[in-house]
Order: structure tokens, then C-alpha cells, then sequence
């Protein structure tokens, strides 16, 4: 379906481009080259991509353009520390109380593997598997964007290329010649805007957003299996402070035990 989608978008896209000339010129304003821009990029991922992997994009898009990772860190801290602190004093049991208010999911579903008393490896593995999972999505949505980015100036010089076939047919008619000449500058102009300033921060939005997705998701782990071996307040605060301060420290690497090196 995806495909068909994407080479009836790029006929359609040509086809206006080429037979809807604009009358005049209008400045920055160029119905044909619209056209072209707007559809034709997206069409040409349709090719490679699914309509499934638009949705996925455009949707951890939204949620990092509208997420705050600083609140979601600090929640995640308190509630593992206040967890470990009910863990030794009251059990295991006593992490039902917690998990029900916890708004992140992957720290609602470790507590919850807790609860059901799964093995400290059993949690490793599911927990490791979720944020692969996570990380490959967010790769998939940064992909689509860099890719959209890269498209979008080249097909910019496809609209030049169609606006100076116009521009040369219509020599003999001088009022048909800014028509052309329109289509030929503001297809480039309306493609480096499209690739640089909206596709490609957008890319990079989401490059951001997935390390620190991966900083906060390590920690979850990590302060799961704590509370999975009824380690103490105490430790459960120093293993959240490393982890805040590796996050401080410039050009810090990923931690060693990233999952995406587990398999």
C-alpha cells in the first residue's frame, strides 16, 4: 500500500507541477512549487517506508517536542527512592501502593515484574528488550526526518530544472516566462528551507530526546534491580546521583552496561 501511495504522490506532484503554471509572478508564493515540495519528499520515503513508520515518526516527534525529560528524571528518582525505602521496611508487597501512581511506564512495568516475583535476570532481560525497543523506534523516527532532510534540497532542484524547461518553452511569449522563472527559484528556495530549518532540527530533536530517553531508562534499570535486591535508601540515592552526574559531565559517554551492547 505504502508503495503505491508514493509513486501515485510523485506522478501526482510532477503532473501538478508541470501542467498548473502559475499566471504571474507572486513573490514568495508559488502554488506548483507547494505542491511539489509538499508531497513529493514524503511520497519518496513512502517508497522505502511504511505508512506505520510515518505514524511512529511523527508521534515520538510530538513527544519530543512536548516531553520535559527533567520532570520525568526527577519523578523516576523520588519514586525509587522512596520505593527502596518501603521495600525495607514493609516488603516487596508494599511496591503496590507505589506502582499504580507511577506515570513511566518502563518504571511501572519494573515494578511490576517485582511485584510478580520474577527473577533479577528475567527482569534484566525484559526490561533490556523494552528499551531496545524504545531506542529502535526513536531511530527509525530519526532516520525518516535525516532522510526527509537530505530529499528535500534535491527535489528543490528538480522544481528549478522543470521551472527552466517552462522558462525555455515560452521564449516567444514573454508574459509566460515568470511563471517559470518562479517555479525555477522558489522550488530551491522552498526545499533548503523544508531540509534545514524544519527536517533536519527535527531529526536532531529526536537524536536528543533518545539519549536522554536512554540516560533515564538506564537508571530505571538500574534502580529496579536495586529494589529487586532490597538494596538500601542509601545506595539507591548514589546509584541516582551517578547517573545525574554522568549526565552533567560534558561529552560523557553511554554507560557500560547499555543495552543495545547486551544482547
Amino acid at each position: 500500500m505504502s508503495l503505491i501511495l508514493g509513486i501515485i504522490g510523485i506522478a501526482y506532484s510532477l503532473y501538478f507541477a508541470a501542467t498548473h503554471p502559475a499566471t504571474s509572478f507572486h513573490g514568495y508564493l508559488d502554488k506548483p512549487s507547494i505542491v511539489l515540495l509538499g508531497i513529493m519528499p514524503p511520497s519518496v520515503m513512502l517508497l522505502s517506508h511504511g505508512l506505520r513508520d510515518f505514524a511512529v515518526g511523527f508521534s515520538i516527534l510530538a513527544q519530543a517536542l512536548f516531553r520535559v525529560q527533567g520532570r520525568t528524571e526527577k519523578e523516576v528518582i523520588e519514586v525509587l527512592t522512596k520505593s527502596s525505602a518501603l521495600v525495607r521496611s514493609e516488603g516487596i508487597g508494599s511496591l503496590m501502593k507505589v506502582r499504580n501512581q507511577v506515570r513511566h511506564p518502563l518504571l511501572r512495568d519494573g515494578l511490576s515484574l517485582i511485584v510478580n516475583d520474577f527473577t533479577l535476570e528475567e527482569i534484566r532481560h525484559n526490561i533490556q528488550n523494552k528499551i531496545n525497543a524504545q531506542q529502535m523506534r526513536m531511530s527509525l523516527a530519526n532516520n525518516l526526518f535525516d532522510n526527509l532532510a537530505r530529499l528535500a534540497p534535491g527535489i528543490g532542484l528538480i522544481g528549478t530544472v522543470m521551472g527552466l524547461i517552462s522558462m525555455m518553452a515560452n521564449l516567444k511569449n514573454p508574459e509566460s516566462i515568470g511563471s517559470g522563472m518562479a517555479m525555477a527559484m522558489i522550488t530551491t528556495f522552498y526545499g533548503l528551507i523544508l531540509g534545514n530549518i524544519i527536517y533536519a532540527p527535527c531529526a536532531e530533536k529526536i537524536q536528543l530526546e533518545a539519549e536522554k530517553s536512554l540516560q533515564i531508562d538506564l537508571m530505571v534499570l538500574e534502580g529496579v534491580l536495586s529494589l529487586k535486591g532490597k538494596k538500601s535508601s542509601i545506595h539507591m540515592r548514589d546509584i541516582m546521583s551517578t547517573y545525574t552526574q554522568r549526565k552533567q559531565s560534558p561529552g560523557s559517554a553511554a554507560p557500560a552496561s547499555n543495552p543495545q551492547l547486551k544482547r
